[in-house]
């Protein structure tokens, strides 16, 4: 877990404005890596100003994820991404104080919004489940196909084992035993 050391919106005494996305505490070079299907739109040195080394990526649902204070870049403007991609290693570029990744967001209109839904997700782009989308090139849709086939077949198997039950048998003897059970080990029903 990366400790969280300046949230969205927080207004230290070292900034003019509230902050406009999220900390995390990382050491120089962690891999960066998407946490979402994207193309890359930007990469920009800015120097010792702003957030350094940087990476845009404007996922498929039209927000744009930002990248900030990076070590070096693995991405070039225009590639496409997927989840779990490398896009570089953490760094202490720009106006920083320590090593860390800024992650910021904007909306389709470009307006900077809170980023803290994703926190889940930058704190576990470096676990395996992340890498095993990453490796079979999934997208989200295709990942959540695949689940929902398996947890409908299961449903269906439910049902028609359940009717089998109940149509193929007496079941007052079963709801008998079941009661003088709970009364025996419980109490009295």
């Amino acid at each position: 877990m990366y400790k969280i050391t300046s949230k969205y919106g927080q207004q230290e005494i070292f900034r003019n404005s509230p902050h406009s996305g999220i900390d995390f505490k990382m050491e120089t070079g962690t891999p960066l890596k998407s946490i979402r299907e994207g193309d890359v739109v930007g990469v920009f040195d800015y120097g010792d100003l702003n957030a350094g080394k940087c990476v845009k990526i404007k996922w498929v649902n039209g927000e744009t994820a930002i990248y900030g204070h990076m070590n070096d870049f693995n991405v070039d403007k225009g590639q496409h991404v997927y989840p779990g991609d490398l896009i570089g290693h953490s760094g202490n570029t720009g106006y920083s104080t320590g090593s860390h990744l800024h992650f910021g967001l904007k909306d389709e209109s470009g307006q900077i919004i809170d980023p803290s839904k994703y926190i889940a997700d930058i704190q576990n782009m470096n676990t395996e489940g992340l890498t095993l989308l990453t490796n079979n090139k999934l997208s989200l849709f295709d990942y959540f196909q695949q689940h929902m086939d398996f947890i409908n077949s299961a449903l269906i198997n439910l049902k028609v084992n359940l009717v089998t039950i109940f149509t193929s048998s007496d079941y007052f003897p079963i709801i008998q035993l079941t009661k003088n059970l709970l009364k025996f080990f419980f109490f009295d029903v």
